[in-house]
């Protein structure tokens, strides 16, 4: 009778503990609920591209509203000469660049580059590397790890340069993922990273400062196709 005493009261001691445990699950459920009924998932929340201004320069004032450099630039030709001369003035070469198909850009103009990521102690890091698209409504970066394979060459170096070309210029975010998704299709991705501009952060004065995690100036090089 003893046994079958214990047996019946550690049942109702687990049944209880269940019953408190439905009630927590429950009151969890139902606030989570309250808290998140009214969002609008499918409502654009951005502002609207201004159609005067178009995608192009919608692009040009969101990225430099981040922080971001812009080049434009007629051709490749104009480009390779523009990149060879900044980095005479500033001692960059050779460029950082990790980028099978930035690197055959690199080749055919003769710009040096390198996949080591050492330089002088006072030498800047520059790296260089093409992308997927330009995100106009938001002035952001879309970059692959169909292009470039790893993320260091995003987050390392102190400079980065973008090539980029003019059909890439997304309209917003969505579009950008969709015809991300079209080109790589038949290939698993492993990374997609979105560049915004540069780092922000604030210090104990709540003072903006940007650049201080990742690259101090990012620049767009954007040219005609």
């Amino acid at each position: 009778m003893a046994n079958t005493g214990a047996y019946l009261g550690l049942s109702r001691e687990t049944t209880n503990k269940e019953q408190i445990l439905t009630k927590i699950r429950n009151a969890v459920f139902e606030k989570q609920e309250a808290l998140f009924k009214d969002i609008d998932l499918r409502t654009d929340t951005r502002v609207p591209i201004n159609e005067e201004d178009g995608e192009a320069v919608t692009f040009v004032k969101n990225f430099q509203d981040n922080g971001g450099i812009f080049m434009y630039l007629e051709n490749e030709n104009d480009f390779a000469a523009c990149l060879t001369q900044l980095c005479a003035e500033n001692s960059w070469s050779p460029l950082w660049c990790g980028s099978p198909a930035m690197q055959d850009t690199l080749n055919r103009y003769g710009i040096q580059h390198t996949t080591d990521s050492q330089r002088e102690p006072k030498q800047k890091l520059v790296c260089i590397t093409d992308c997927d698209c330009l995100i106009a409504q938001t002035g952001s970066i879309l970059i692959t790890d169909r292009l470039t394979p790893d993320s260091k060459y995003l987050t390392l170096p102190d400079v980065h340069i973008v090539f980029a070309r003019m059909s890439q210029i997304m309209p917003n975010l969505k579009v950008a993922l969709n015809k991300t998704k079209e080109r790589y299709a038949n290939s698993r991705l492993g990374q997609i990273s979105i560049i915004s501009g540069l780092s922000r952060t604030y210090d104990i004065e709540q003072t903006e400062v940007r650049g201080v995690f990742g690259p101090k100036q990012v620049a767009v090089f954007l040219i005609e196709d």
